[in-house]
């Protein structure tokens, strides 16, 4: 009789729970944190999932607090509901032209509210105490440091966190409000600009400190970024006192990027206030009284063509002229690496490519190649018609043969793969792994030739976003009409995305093999059939001097 009324009493309990989350009650509950207490809700999908979103980790930057390091936020008293996103760091609604298909992909619907008051971040945790020390990946967003915000749809980060992961996403300033360097501020200061970056270190500061209380695991964070995000990872990485577990870069890997020197972002910073029409000797109490939107320029193509938002070597927070000099100095020596690039990263219809013949093909190839185009018999070797030559030129571009494309040159993947070679090389246990994304977002019938006709601009940069936080919803407005393959891609990539996260090493029980990255040069093709690559061809041997060639690195 006993034991039955015990079974009851524990029955009772489970559905008393059960009944708690359908009412809008958390897995997790209430969590205390330094500042003060907070409660989230319930994930839209997963009632055992908790969202915090908008917890405070600084201070508002506005007023005196304008260009300033970040500080503490206020405590507070009672329980902070955490249950509405805040508002996001100044910029366009309007993403300017050029921007398809980020503009309806990413950036849909009703744009959030924006204010200098953005120094918030999210949280998504399957944790249903505070003791499981789970891993934590804290996420930096693109936009190259001018726009973008941490709770983009592509983010959504239920199934992820159903996985084993938390997952942590920050706001920042941007732009002017987080890269503006002026002798002013520098004699303020002491040094003046990276503002964003000090951001970015002031929220890992409040991870570290508090996010064992969400049930993760402060000695086990994996940075994580897309895009110009990536910068940001690789750059945080250099402050004092920070550390990462494990990296993921994906659509960038700033391997060459260089800093702005101190004295240059000053002379840029006072080159943009007087384009914007503000005295660039004013007083700093002047300026910090001026109206936001003053500072957001004519439109949006004048704000993203002006406004500082380089990371600038100030010999204080940031050491180093550019990644390049911080890798060979061995700062990222003994971190996991995960990197990758897309398909369609270089494929933007340009008036030197579009209808390519292959007598054109093989010209400019012959140009950037030079000897090699005859050394390794390029016209036997990339047999083109008139049909394919532009076609197979975008995909070279995205391989690693990028003529013309600058800092697109970067997101190749033969210039990961090079990366990982040149990191096994180095001292410490990391280990580092690459990918390509090579399926294309489907799209409805009418869309076709249009910004959004994936056969025009194929694995789009970015795009593989969708799959690795597998965010994919049906109606989700603009909806695409996601395939059963779309969903098994998704589960994939998240699969292999939360078990880096956790251990280091994409690879797991059931999963294809994602091969190492060492002197192999493996890498991983993530589409519908996914397949590990571990042979190096007669391309990849010429793509690889190619990269070796124009970075100059001392390999053989």
């Amino acid at each position: 009789m006993k034991k039955i009324i015990i079974g009851l009493l524990c029955a009772m309990l489970l559905l008393n729970a059960m009944a708690a989350i359908a009412e809008g009650e958390t897995a997790l509950g209430i969590v205390t944190t330094q500042y003060g207490d907070v409660s989230g809700v319930p994930g839209e999908i997963y009632s055992d999932v908790t969202i915090f979103k908008g917890i405070p980790y600084a201070a508002p930057p506005v007023g005196e607090l304008r260009w300033q390091p970040p500080q503490d936020p206020e405590s507070w008293e009672g329980v902070r509901a955490c249950d509405t996103y805040a508002a996001i760091a100044p910029q366009y609604a309007d993403q300017g032209a050029g921007s398809e298909p980020y503009k309806t992909d990413f950036y849909f619907g009703e744009f959030p509210e924006t204010s200098e008051d953005c120094l918030y971040l999210n949280i998504t945790t399957p944790a249903t105490t505070g003791e499981e020390k789970l891993p934590v990946y804290l996420w930096f967003h693109g936009g190259g440091q001018r726009h973008g915000y941490s709770y983009e749809p592509e983010f959504d980060a239920e199934e992820l966190a159903k996985k084993g992961v938390i997952v942590v996403t920050i706001g920042q300033r941007l732009g002017v409000f987080g890269y503006l360097a002026l002798p002013q501020l520098t004699e303020e200061q002491g040094t003046s600009g990276n503002y964003g970056n000090m951001d970015q270190a002031k929220a890992y500061e409040w991870v570290v400190e508090n996010i064992a209380a969400f049930g993760g695991d402060p000695n086990n964070i994996v940075f994580g970024g897309q895009s110009g995000g990536t910068t940001k990872s690789m750059v945080l990485e250099l402050f004092p006192d920070v550390h990462a577990q494990g990296m993921v870069l994906h659509s960038g890997l700033k391997w060459f990027d260089t800093f702005a020197s101190l004295e240059s972002a000053q002379e840029s910073g006072q080159a943009y206030l007087e384009h914007i029409g503000l005295d660039p000797n004013a007083s700093l109490e002047e300026l910090r009284q001026v109206e936001t939107e003053v500072f957001l320029g004519a439109d949006m193509d004048d704000y993203v063509a002006n406004t500082p938002a380089s990371t600038i070597c100030d010999g204080v927070y940031i050491t180093y002229s550019s990644i390049a000099e911080a890798v060979a100095a061995g700062e990222y020596d003994g971190i996991n690496i995960l990197s990758g690039t897309t398909l369609g990263e270089a494929t933007v219809k340009n008036v030197e490519t579009e209808g390519m013949t292959a007598e054109e093909f093989y010209a400019v190839y012959r140009e950037y190649l030079g000897d090699k185009f005859d050394q390794y018999d390029f016209e036997t070797l990339v047999p083109v018609t008139d049909e394919d030559a532009e076609d197979t030129f975008r995909e070279l571009s995205s391989l690693g043969l990028n003529v013309g494309l600058g800092a697109t040159y970067s997101r190749a993947v033969m210039v990961n793969r090079v990366f990982n070679e040149v990191m096994s090389q180095s001292e410490g246990s990391g280990k580092y792994y690459s990918y390509l994304f090579a399926r294309f977002t489907p799209i409805h019938p009418e869309e076709a030739g249009t910004d959004r006709d994936s056969e025009l601009l194929w694995a789009w940069h970015s795009s593989d976003l969708w799959y690795f936080f597998h965010s994919l919803r049906e109606g989700m407005p603009p909806v695409r009409p996601w395939e059963e393959g779309d969903y098994a891609l998704a589960d994939l990539a998240s699969s292999y995305l939360a078990n880096f996260i956790r251990t280091g090493d994409p690879n797991g029980e059931g999963l294809p093999e994602w091969p190492a990255g060492d002197e192999n040069h493996g890498y991983m093709v993530l589409d519908v059939e996914p397949e590990g690559i571990t042979e190096c061809t007669e391309l990849d041997a010429l793509m690889r001097e190619m990269v070796i060639e124009t970075y100059g690195l001392d390999l053989e």
